[in-house]
């Protein structure tokens, strides 16, 4: 009577499990597509008891993706993995169920990505030589200034054989040259993408930056009223229009400057970024030789600033950084770019979670 109430509620979802168990028996006994029988599937769904008693299951399949099945050892060998590293680093048994549990859908997902990539892989008939897999390990090795011994002895202490480390070194080989063939072909970094980058992230490139300057400044009283700071904001906003409209700042800075600088063209001098106010560096920031702020409000007043030169020591040109500018934008891009892809895949693909 069991046996047939377990049948009867099996045979309602045999159709879609019958065809996914056999392609899940040939890939782990490795038998031809013809060997397997729907008599044969249908009889060892029974003997498993899949999805009516499966806590008995020495393994069984948490997704499908389009042909290929990811089985619980997958994941949880994963998950062994990182258990033993937080077992090192002695994080508590507590700790280590719930960062386990937070991270297991992460994993699952990414095992996903991994068998989609491989799928592409296969469909392009991608390869790479041993000598070519033996040659990236060298460089691993050589990195970390580890012999092959030591290597070996690392693996063991994450529970990794060296033929199964050098499997995924090939796999990882393999879904880069997918993404070069799908993605980094189809990236262009322009010479004005460069040069955005290097202005933006000066502070890295130019090193130790002073500026040379010159400045504008109309007072405004600790103790002035809002109409009469409006007022002075009004006359320094006309000074900026005639410096937008080409007039030289020196002449502009003798003629309208309230500060003891006026007499010589409003020059200040040489500033290091760190003597300067967090308002005034933000306004000089993205600013290059020969050009000036909008009106910056400070202290003592409302003022213009000019950058007669910028001195740098300790820094790179834009001709030197370009080429690691290039690299780093070309990272960025493929990042973007490779998640749009996989997302698209995913999206064009039959996967089911079975978690």
């Amino acid at each position: 009577m069991m046996f047939a109430q377990r049948a009867s509620a099996l045979s309602k979802s045999a159709p879609a499990m019958l065809g996914l168990l056999k392609r899940a028996l040939r890939r782990i006994i490795h038998w031809p597509a013809g060997a397997v029988s729907m008599s044969c599937a249908f009889a060892m769904l029974l003997a498993f008891g899949y999805g009516v008693a499966r806590a008995d299951l020495v393994d069984r399949i948490v997704a499908v993706v389009n042909e290929d099945i990811i089985l619980l050892s997958d994941l949880e060998q994963i998950l062994s993995t990182m258990k033993a590293n937080l077992d090192r680093q002695g994080v508590s048994q507590e700790d280590q169920a719930r960062i386990l549990d937070s991270q297991r859908g992460k994993v699952l997902e990414q095992l996903i990505y991994d068998k989609l990539t491989d799928q592409q892989v296969q469909r392009y008939n991608l390869k790479v030589k041993e000598e070519e897999v033996d040659a990236t390990i060298e460089r691993i090795r050589n990195a970390n200034k580890l012999s092959e011994d030591e290597l070996r002895r690392a693996l063991e202490l994450d529970g990794m054989t060296f033929e199964k480390y050098r499997k995924q070194i090939e796999d990882k080989m393999l879904r880069a040259r997918l993404v070069n063939r799908e993605v980094k072909s189809k990236i262009v970094i322009t010479d004005h993408d460069v040069r955005n980058y290097y202005n933006a992230h000066k502070e890295h490139y130019l090193g130790h930056i002073k500026y040379d300057l010159r400045h504008i400044l109309l007072r405004v009283s600790p103790s002035a009223s809002q109409a009469e700071k409006e007022d002075v904001y009004k006359q320094i906003k006309i000074v900026l229009e005639r410096l937008q409209a080409g007039e030289p700042f020196e002449k502009l800075a003798k003629q309208f400057s309230e500060a003891s600088t006026a007499s010589q063209g409003g020059h200040l001098g040489v500033f290091g970024t760190q003597l300067l106010t967090k308002e005034i560096n933000a306004a000089l920031k993205d600013l290059e030789a020969k050009q000036f702020t909008s009106v910056v409000e400070t202290d003592q007043g409302y003022q213009i600033f000019y950058v007669e030169n910028i001195i740098s020591s300790g820094g790179k040109s834009l001709e030197k950084a370009t080429a690691e500018i290039q690299e780093k934008l070309f990272a960025e891009v493929v990042d973007k770019k490779f998640d749009s892809w996989i997302e698209d895949l995913r999206k064009r693909s039959h996967i089911q979670i079975l978690e």
